[in-house]
């Protein structure tokens, strides 16, 4: 089971679909219409470790989203970042990962609230692309060594492969594995220029979970904020 690419007169996007859930990754084809069709809700994204649930009030703040309500699509924002889909039969949940909400744990907190789960992985710049400054390269050597790619004088990091050591490769079902900077074909990709634009990852479920409720760590807070480049 992987990804299929799903194209209209309105729109283009990739979908992934398993059991009750579906994935989906716009493209630049038809971006409007994609929010339109699919009306995500969607955070002020500050690139912070805090997921919301989105069954309780919240103040729309954060780098991911939760629910365990069916019909209910969460949408995250990103132009290189990483799009992380995780589910099992009670919740789903989308976070947007990028080097910072990385390092701050975003992933991690993840899979503490869905504790057991699968997850597939959207497109995001590749270690192709994504070159990164020395200082960050340190931290990452030190968390998640693998995921450090050293050429010359230069460092590249694959944003994938960290999430995997996070979240385990046993629940991996699928990979979006498209470089979004090496195909503006489809992808909007920051670091190839599009300052504005961005794609969109969403994910919904069609049947309904627990009503027990998450741990209040759920709740907004002001993200530890980082210097590096």
């Amino acid at each position: 089971m992987d990804w299929q690419h799903v194209k209209s007169r309105e729109m283009e996007y990739f979908q992934f679909n398993w059991k009750q859930v579906t994935c989906l990754y716009s493209t630049k084809h038809g971006n409007a219409a994609f929010v339109e069709t699919f009306r995500p809700v969607m955070l002020k994204q500050v690139h912070s470790d805090t997921i919301v649930d989105t069954d309780v009030p919240h103040r729309g703040i954060g780098d991911g989203l939760i629910t365990h309500t069916p019909g209910i699509h969460l949408g995250i924002r990103v132009a290189d970042c990483l799009p992380v889909y995780l589910f099992n039969k009670e919740r789903v949940c989308i976070i947007h990962c990028g080097w910072r909400g990385i390092i701050n744990g975003i992933a991690q907190r993840a899979a503490r609230f869905m504790d057991t789960y699968v997850y597939t992985l959207g497109a995001s710049i590749g270690a192709c692309c994504y070159e990164i400054q020395e200082d960050v390269a340190q931290v990452f050597e030190t968390a998640y060594g693998s995921a450090v790619v050293p050429r010359g004088d230069k460092y590249f990091l694959d944003l994938k492969k960290a999430v995997q050591q996070d979240l385990g490769i046993k629940p991996l079902v699928s990979s979006l594995d498209f470089c979004t900077k090496c195909h503006p074909e489809y992808f909007y990709s920051f670091r190839g220029g599009d300052r504005e634009a961005r794609n969109y990852a969403v994910i919904t479920s069609s049947t309904a979970g627990t009503t027990k409720g998450l741990p209040e760590e759920t709740a907004c807070r002001t993200p530890r904020q980082l210097t590096f480049r």
